[in-house]
């Protein structure tokens, strides 16, 4: 009809919203004092302080509480509010173990779907590791969380959210908290959504990376501490660990900024383990545990083989690490060309030789050189060694070796009838000189003439004599 305006369309109900302002946030015998941080994704984390004993502590909130009146939840938000649901309820039940942030309260009026929860304040346990503070530390405090983490997976109890954010120190000792993704025993394992990744992205262990739903975690705990051990361990390096298995060896997984020598080779090993991509060949979580108490158990008594954080290290990441590969790669080159005239002068084949250290040929050096031992094997540098040696011939061999620790040195060692060797002549050490050096190859030049003149003398004091 002319002048009528034209009739609207049915308005679908809106959605009624939580109005997540400060008041709503307001519990019996609890008085909100605001969000704890500054990420708007976590509102529902609270400071607050308790009105009969001023005692300050932290509320955690349900982060979507049911809205008056609604009757369409979805399948998300149901499964978000379970998740807290548990997560309050699990809390309340382990309140007294040592290991686990304990809580001081929790919402009584709602039943078994309590909406809040209070717990102390406490230091992320990140903060408790300062410059004096060395691996040793980190792997003490990191095996006292896998022992606790292996009792709750005998109970059938798997964190899935293992991170430093969420490791905290509490009367004087590690504990763990956030349960909010955990996979409880009682429950199916469908906590998630179909498609949801479980876990913080760089400390994920793989199956955990596009959960279905069936798998619970069995030990994708395993893999997320011994990521966040590798991260503690450098507190200057970043937030995030490399990605994939630790690869013992490689430079973006190397502890070597640490000292302790084969220590730190031992330790790397159990990472490796600890993070193998297929969970059939991850260690458990108890079998972590053990591991990292056996090391602690050979190498707690000599804390002084490890470098405090807060102590300059000449390796690592960035340009440290790359000055360390270039001294490596310059210190062998000038050692190939002495190698082979080594060789040749004791096999006529400057061919005659091989590279790197054969433990299972016993292969070591022999001689005293007045070493300050740093770890159970004697003196191992930190920034390695290079090992050179000739075939044998007539019985005897010759061994080239270069030591990198902040600068360089040279030895050369005749030995005899092996494995096991016999000491038959020693050179050197040359005195430590900088890695590139002009000098440096003056040096290792000059320790290679005194062998080579050594071995075409067949008078007293040379090979031949008896």
């Amino acid at each position: 009809m002319p002048g009528r305006p034209a009739p609207r369309p049915p308005q679908r109900p809106r959605k009624p919203q939580p109005n997540h302002s400060s008041g709503d946030y307001s519990v019996p015998r609890w008085r909100d004092d605001g969000q704890l941080g500054f990420d708007p994704r976590k509102k529902f984390v609270r400071r607050a302080t308790e009105a009969s004993s001023g005692r300050e502590g932290i509320l955690k909130h349900m982060s979507d509480p049911p809205v008056p009146g609604e009757g369409y939840v979805n399948k998300g938000r149901r499964v978000r509010r379970q998740r807290f649901y548990d997560e309050a309820l699990f809390m309340q039940q382990v309140n007294g173990n040592t290991d686990i942030l304990p809580i001081w309260d929790i919402d009584d009026t709602h039943g078994s779907a309590p909406r809040w929860y209070a717990m102390p304040r406490a230091r992320l346990l990140a903060d408790v590791f300062g410059d004096a503070s060395t691996v040793l530390d980190v792997v003490t405090h990191t095996a006292a969380l896998a022992r606790t983490l292996a009792v709750l997976a005998e109970q059938g109890i798997y964190h899935r959210d293992i991170k430093p954010a969420n490791l905290f120190w509490y009367d004087g000792a590690p504990v763990l908290a956030d349960f909010g993704i955990a996979a409880f025993a009682r429950l199916p394992a469908g906590l998630t959504r179909v498609g949801d990744k479980v876990g913080p992205a760089n400390f994920m262990a793989p199956e955990m990376r596009s959960a279905d739903g069936k798998d619970r975690g069995e030990r994708a705990d395993v893999y997320s501490l011994a990521k966040t051990l590798f991260v503690l361990a450098h507190p200057r390096r970043g937030p995030y660990p490399p990605e994939g298995t630790h690869r013992m060896g490689a430079e973006e997984f190397s502890l070597a900024t640490h000292g302790g020598g084969n220590a730190m080779t031992a330790l790397e090993h159990v990472l490796e383990a600890a993070t193998q991509h297929r969970v059939q060949d991850r260690l458990t979580m108890a079998d972590f545990h053990a591991e990292l108490v056996a090391w602690l158990d050979r190498h707690t008594a000599q804390p002084t083989r490890f470098r405090p954080f807060g102590r300059p290290f000449m390796g690592g990441w960035g340009p440290h690490g790359d000055r360390n590969r270039r001294d490596v790669e310059a210190t062998r080159a000038m050692m190939l060309p002495c190698i082979r005239r080594i060789a040749e002068a004791l096999t006529g084949d400057s061919d005659a030789w091989q590279e790197g250290i054969d433990h299972d040929n016993d292969d070591g050096t022999l001689g005293e050189y007045g070493w300050v031992d740093n770890c159970e094997d004697g003196f191992v540098p930190d920034g390695g060694f290079i090992w050179m040696a000739t075939d044998l011939n007539d019985g005897r061999r010759i061994v080239l070796d270069a030591l990198l620790d902040d600068g360089v040195c040279f030895l050369a060692e005749a030995q005899r009838g092996g494995p096991p060797w016999a000491l038959e002549q020693q050179w050197g050490h040359t005195p430590w000189h900088r890695a590139r050096m002009p000098r440096t190859a003056d040096q290792v030049h000059q320790l290679t003439d005194a062998v080579v003149a050594w071995i075409s003398r067949p008078g007293p004091g040379g090979p031949g004599a008896p």
